[in-house]
C-alpha cells in the first residue's frame, strides 16, 4: 500500500462523509486512513444518533478501498459504536475497525486507539479515554507486527506543531515506542499540517467537517508525499 485518503472528524454527518467517495473514485487510492467522529453530537438522542452511526459507516463501506477507522471522544458509549461497526464490517469487507485491533493489507500493518489518552484514566461511557497502560497492550499487536510498513492511527495529537502547548504527551510517547512508518492524529483544523518525529510520519488532515482532508503518496520524494485538499 502506498497511496492513502487521510481524515477524521466528520461529527455524525453522513453528507460530509459522502464528500470523500469522488475523491477516492479521482484518486484512486490503496486505502482511506480515518481517525474517529463517528456518531456526532453526544446531547442528540439516542434513536438520532444511532441512524447517524450507521448511514456514516455505510458511506465507509460505500468507498470501495481497504478504509481503517477508529471512533472519536465522542463515540460513546464504546459499545453501540462497535456493535454498529461490527454490522458495517459484515456488510462491506473493505471496512476494518482497527480500535485496539491489527489489520494487515498487503505489506502494511494498520492499528489505533480511539478516543483520548490519559496517564491513567479509562472510560468508554461518557467519553472515550484510555490510559497510558491499556493504550500500550492495545497497541503491542502493531510493535510485534512484521510488515515492513507499520501505521497508527489515534485520536489525539502530540505537542509541537500539529498539537499545540496543549498536545498529548501521551500520544508522542506512544509515537517513539511504536514508531510507526506513518501516524495519523485527529487535531484541529488551525493545526493541520505534518511532521517528522524520528522515523514516523505523523499527519493531522484537519477536520473533514470543515471540508480539509489530506492526500499521502509514499511513492513521491519525501518533500513531495503530502498533499492537503479541500473538499
Amino acid at each position: 500500500m502506498k497511496r492513502f485518503v487521510i481524515a477524521t472528524c466528520p461529527d455524525g454527518r453522513p453528507d460530509t462523509l459522502a464528500k470523500l467517495k469522488p475523491l477516492v473514485q479521482a484518486r484512486r487510492p490503496d486505502g482511506v486512513l480515518f481517525a474517529g467522529g463517528i456518531l456526532g453530537d453526544a446531547g442528540a438522542s439516542a434513536p438520532e444518533r444511532l441512524k447517524q452511526g450507521e448511514e456514516s459507516l455505510n458511506e465507509f463501506g460505500r468507498l470501495g478501498v481497504f478504509t481503517a477507522i477508529v471512533p472519536g471522544a465522542a463515540d460513546v458509549p464504546l459499545r453501540l459504536f462497535l456493535r454498529l461497526a461490527k454490522d458495517a464490517e459484515m456488510n462491506s469487507p473493505g471496512l476494518h475497525i482497527a480500535h485496539a485491533t491489527l489489520f494487515v493489507q498487503g505489506d502494511t500493518a494498520v492499528c489505533g486507539l480511539g478516543g483520548e489518552l490519559t496517564e491513567a484514566e479509562d472510560c468508554t461511557e461518557d467519553r472515550l479515554c484510555y490510559s497510558r497502560p491499556a493504550a500500550e497492550y492495545f497497541l503491542r499487536t502493531l510493535w510485534q507486527a512484521e510488515q515492513p510498513h507499520k501505521v497508527l492511527l489515534l485520536g489525539v495529537a502530540p505537542p509541537g506543531p500539529l498539537g499545540g502547548e496543549g498536545g498529548n504527551t501521551v500520544c508522542g510517547d506512544l509515537i517513539d515506542s511504536y514508531h510507526p512508518r506513518l501516524c495519523v492524529v485527529a487535531g484541529t483544523t488551525e493545526r493541520h499540517g505534518y511532521q517528522q518525529i524520528a522515523h514516523t510520519l505523523v499527519v493531522n488532515p484537519g477536520r473533514l467537517d470543515d471540508g480539509y482532508v489530506a492526500w499521502l503518496d509514499w511513492t513521491r520524494p519525501r518533500d513531495e508525499q503530502v498533499e492537503f485538499l479541500r473538499v
